[in-house]
């Protein structure tokens, strides 16, 4: 393997692997006016539940539980979005439901900060975060 295209992965990967690591800062630090947070959670799944209550804990909200009819359908995820208002939504769920999430949130404008797929046991979950 060519030493320079080894040099370019390894700094790429780097760079990459930081950007989750800001995406969460704290942004008063970065001296950014910080934005209030919502956490979304899949009601039928445990570990997402569980996860959410994590990152609840560690941000200072109660997180949101949602089932899949309302991930799964404009109305409710309109009705999430209008509730977070103008800050961040940090959600965890299902690929099928995170992908219906993000392209709403994106057809209204919002943007994508961060999207990471885990796997939990048996279940495989999608968590994001985005900018409304």
């Amino acid at each position: 393997m060519d030493r320079r295209i080894f040099l370019k992965g390894v700094l790429g990967g780097g760079a990459l692997g930081a950007v989750p690591l800001a995406a969460t800062a704290k942004l008063d630090e970065l001296g950014i006016a910080e934005r209030p947070v919502m956490v979304v959670a899949q009601a039928e799944s445990p570990e997402a539940l569980a996860m959410a209550r994590g990152l609840g804990v560690e941000l200072g909200v109660r997180p949101v539980a949602a089932g899949v009819r309302e991930l799964g359908s404009f109305g409710g995820v309109t009705a999430l979005l209008d509730r977070a208002g103008q800050g961040r939504v940090i959600g965890v769920m299902d690929d099928a439901s995170a992908l219906i999430f993000q392209q709403i949130a994106a057809a209204r404008g919002a943007g994508l900060v961060m999207d990471t797929h885990r796997r939990i046991g048996a279940a495989s979950l999608v968590s994001f975060a985005i900018n409304t």
